[in-house]
């Protein structure tokens, strides 16, 4: 690996570390959040949701304009935009003023993600592209992994912590990427498609508020019938406009390369079951189980260290596996290793049963997301790279997001609200005593689900794989 490579693969891998390490540290202190600012359950799955709605509206459309203009100055101040959204977030002593942190976390999280890849993909040959995937998928999950347990070990002091420690990371990334980052030519020339911009925007959000409220109304109430309605507008309007314009925002030519279809579609299952997986385990010790932040961090790291393991290994395997193979493999270890959880795991509450479920699924998700990530970004010409990585994003942050609302609404299903605030709170009535069985059963149906969203693309990835 040359030493350019090097430098590129340490800035890149920066950004992605500080993106999922925000991300999975803060998971385990929901419940904290909850407690300290009095936010409703709602509202704190919002918090968590925020950031992925602004990444993943804005995903796309930078990955596009990168295109265009090149990517180190859009790369270059995501970090800053990152800084200003943490230092928002840790001062906030509301929801409203931690939302709007979170949005702008978002915003930078999208000008990092958006080019990230690109920028690897340009700067490395095929041959090694596949080493430097795994590495930058390594640094992720080891993002993920720690992540839970910097978390549980900042949330005992305060939550707010977390955020602090997001500051010097992202300004370290800044000034690591002006000085090493080199901006490539552009491949692309004219403008960006705005109407499609905005129709995609609009569409990604009400789809999200639709998912967020789906558990609190009713389907024949005219919110629900409301936002059904401007969802299938927006969407049948942006899939016109893409059609027709001469600049798209999301080019319909790459759906028709079969390679990259298939993996955005096996994308999508492996981001619910892996988001799902993990919030279930938080919201599950840190509710019935009732054990701290910091325990909880700590438990689940058989999950993100496994995880962490494979995407390194998996990048490493080019001779005897085909990289769809290694797609299916990770996808149905996932599927597994979470209906193990439902299936046996609560029932037992048995440490090492537990760990062995939880590694089962985490080695299936870093055994997946290597190989998808490359089978995605070399499927596409070299100038639709960044539309590429938005497109991967975006796909990647509606997995994540879905994966959190179908959690938030099994839950609501089982416990109301207000009783989840309880058992959180950790008030003892007998009413959250029945409530918190509950909460074990939607637990257990919550992994089921999750597991079999993450196998229901196999078949498809194989039979591609064999053609």
């Amino acid at each position: 690996m040359e030493e350019y490579g090097k430098k590129i693969l340490a800035v890149t891998s920066t950004g992605s570390f500080l993106s999922v390490v925000n991300s999975s540290s803060l998971l385990i202190a929901i419940p904290s959040i909850i407690i300290d600012i009095h936010l409703s359950f709602f509202l704190a799955i919002w918090v968590i949701v925020a950031y992925s709605l602004a990444l993943t509206v804005l995903t796309p459309v930078l990955g596009k304009y990168s295109d265009l203009v090149g990517r180190k100055r859009l790369y270059t101040s995501g970090y800053l935009v990152f800084f200003l959204g943490s230092l928002i977030s840790s001062v906030s002593f509301s929801g409203t003023l931690i939302l709007l942190g979170r949005i702008i976390q978002g915003i930078g999280g999208a000008l990092l993600f958006s080019n990230s890849l690109a920028i690897l993909t340009d700067t490395f040959d095929t041959a090694s592209l596949g080493k430097a995937m795994g590495i930058n998928a390594a640094i992720i999950a080891l993002g993920t992994s720690i992540g839970p347990l910097i978390g549980g070990i900042l949330t005992e002091f305060s939550w707010r912590w977390i955020f602090v420690f997001n500051m010097p990371i992202a300004l370290y990334g800044f000034f690591a990427s002006r000085r090493n980052v080199r901006d490539m030519p552009s491949r692309s020339s004219g403008k960006i498609d705005l109407t499609g911009g905005v129709l995609l925007s609009s569409a990604v959000v009400i789809a999200i508020i639709f998912m967020t409220v789906l558990p609190g109304i009713s389907v024949a109430s005219p919110l629900f019938l409301g936002l059904l309605a401007a969802l299938i507008i927006l969407i049948s309007a942006f899939v016109y406009q893409e059609i027709q314009s001469a600049r798209p925002i999301i080019d319909p030519v790459l759906f028709k390369i079969r390679t990259f279809l298939v993996s955005i579609i096996a994308l999508i299952g492996g981001s619910i079951a892996r988001f799902s997986i993990m919030f279930i385990l938080i919201l599950f010790l840190q509710g019935p189980l009732d054990i701290s932040p910091l325990e909880a961090g700590v438990f689940i790291i058989p999950l993100a260290g496994s995880m962490g393991v494979m995407s390194y290994v998996s990048g490493s395997i080019k001779r005897r596996v085909s990289q769809t193979t290694l797609e299916a493999l990770g996808l149905l270890f996932s599927g597994l290793g979470a209906i193990f959880l439902g299936l046996f795991a609560f029932r037992a509450h048995d440490y090492l049963l537990y760990g062995i479920f939880m590694v089962i699924a985490g080695a299936g998700n870093g055994l997946f997301y290597t190989p998808n990530s490359t089978v995605i970004m070399l499927s596409v010409p070299p100038g639709k790279r960044g539309e590429t990585a938005g497109v991967r994003t975006l796909m990647l942050n509606m997995g994540s997001v879905i994966g959190l609302t179908m959690v938030f609404l099994i839950i609501s299903g089982f416990v109301p609200s207000s009783i989840v605030n309880s058992i959180f709170l950790g008030i003892s009535t007998p009413a959250v005593i029945r409530y918190s069985i509950l909460f074990t059963q939607a637990a257990k149906l919550a992994f089921f689900v999750a597991g079999v969203v993450s196998i229901v693309p196999v078949p498809f990835v194989l039979l591609f794989s064999k053609k």
